[in-house]
């Protein structure tokens, strides 16, 4: 019994500090459609396709859920795009009478290199320090993936004969 505990608990530790602090989150976006159902894989697939269609190198998609509150709790399944340091993490999710679409840009926390102030500037990754290179590429990811979130939220409400998005309702703030 007493090694059960002892397992039990390892587990739960090695599962916190796993998920503790795994991104530094940038850039959010998200918009309620009010009265309208979105189906959420139908979502994730279009709008990997659409990405897909753009051929960025080196990029991949996967499926990740988080917990919505605590480690017991529901958990909510999120379109993860990750190309380099950069993820994004795309959700569509039913709530109350409407869908509520987000995402959130994220960067993979430093690895010990990467703290090291003359290790990182010789292996470019100094993040505080970077090309015009290194900013357009970011630059160019975020607008490729805004797009194809967008795109594919302006198919599926001209389908559905709801409002789309205003200019406004697009940009991120």
């Amino acid at each position: 019994m007493f090694y059960l505990l002892i397992l039990v608990l390892i587990i739960i530790v090695v599962i916190i500090i796993r998920n503790k602090n795994r991104f530094i989150s940038q850039t959010p976006w998200q918009h309620f459609f009010d009265g309208a159902q979105f189906s959420t894989q139908e979502f994730y697939k279009n709008v990997e396709e659409g990405i897909k269609k753009r051929n960025i190198p080196g990029i991949s998609f996967d499926r990740e859920s988080f917990s919505e509150t605590h480690i017991l709790s529901t958990r909510r399944e999120y379109l993860r795009i990750t190309r380099g340091e950069y993820v994004f993490f795309v959700s569509m999710t039913p709530f109350g009478s409407g869908s509520f679409a987000s995402y959130w840009m994220c960067v993979k926390p430093e690895g010990i290199l990467n703290t090291i102030p003359f290790a990182n500037k010789l292996i470019g990754k100094d993040r505080s320090d970077k090309t015009f290179y290194q900013m357009d590429s970011e630059q160019m990811y975020k607008s490729v993936i805004h797009t194809a979130v967008l795109d594919e939220l302006d198919s599926i409400t001209k389908a559905q004969g709801i409002r789309g998005l205003t200019e406004s309702e697009k940009e991120i703030k």
